[in-house]
C-alpha cells in the first residue's frame, strides 16, 4: 500500500513538472496581426519567412525577432502603387521588404489570409550634418519625410548612397562624394530595407531651394 502511494506521487508530481514545461501559448489556434521583414530565405509561392517586429500579444509573444515560416498558399498579397493599396502576385515579394501579416494560427502553422508589402520609400528634406565618404553615408536632421514623419521628424538620418545614386547641385550632375557639411537644406529620395532601417539614395539634391 505504501508503495502504491509513492507510485501515485510519482505521476502527480512527473504530471507537475509537465505542466511547467508546456509552452507558454497552450492555445494554437487564434488569429494573428504581425509586421515584420522578409529575410533569410527568398520567398516562395508558399511560404515566407519574415522576421517580425512587431504584432498582436499572443503571437508575438511567440515569435518575435525570430525568423519563422509562414504560410501564404492561399493569402490575398496586396501591395501599394502610386499610395493605392491594389492585389499583387506572390511574385510582388523580395527579401527586405516590410510586410503586414492578417491570418490564423493553427496547429503549429501560422497561415496567413492576406499580406500586404508595405511601401516603403521616402522623400525626406533636411539639413545635412554629416558626411562620411569612407562609409558612403550622408547624415540628416529630418524637417518633412513621406515615410514615418511623426517617428524621426527632427532626428538625425543616416542614409547610404551607391554608385547607381544620382546626386546633383543646381541642376548639374555631381558626385556624392563632393557633398558639403553645410547644414545646408537638401532633398532626397530613396528606400528602407531590412529590419535595421537601412536608408539607401536613389536621387539627391544638394543645396535644394
Amino acid at each position: 500500500m505504501k508503495l502504491r502511494f509513492l507510485s501515485l506521487g510519482f505521476v502527480g508530481f512527473a504530471a507537475f513538472a509537465i505542466a511547467l514545461a508546456a509552452p507558454a501559448f497552450a492555445d494554437t489556434n487564434y488569429p494573428f496581426t504581425l509586421r515584420g521583414v522578409t529575410d533569410v530565405k527568398a520567398p516562395t509561392k508558399s511560404l515566407v519567412y519574415v522576421t517580425v517586429t512587431a504584432g498582436s500579444s499572443k503571437a508575438f509573444g511567440e515569435v518575435k525577432n525570430q525568423n519563422i515560416a509562414y504560410s501564404i498558399s492561399t493569402a490575398k498579397v496586396y501591395g501599394y502603387v502610386n499610395g493605392v493599396k491594389r492585389l499583387e502576385s506572390w511574385k510582388q515579394l523580395k527579401l527586405g521588404q516590410e510586410v503586414v501579416m492578417k491570418g490564423k494560427k493553427v496547429g503549429n502553422t501560422f497561415k496567413v489570409s492576406e499580406l500586404t508589402i508595405n511601401d516603403r520609400t521616402f522623400e525626406i528634406i533636411g539639413k545635412v550634418t554629416d558626411v562620411n565618404t569612407d562609409d558612403k553615408t550622408i547624415s540628416v536632421n529630418v524637417m518633412t519625410s513621406t515615410y514615418r514623419e511623426k517617428g524621426i521628424k527632427s532626428t538625425e538620418i543616416k542614409m547610404e548612397y551607391t554608385p547607381s545614386t544620382v546626386c546633383k547641385r543646381l541642376g548639374s550632375t555631381v558626385g556624392c562624394d563632393t557633398v558639403d557639411v553645410k547644414h545646408q537644406v537638401i532633398r532626397a529620395k530613396g528606400e528602407v530595407t531590412g529590419v535595421d532601417q537601412v536608408y539607401t539614395l536613389n536621387n539627391f539634391w544638394d543645396n535644394f531651394k
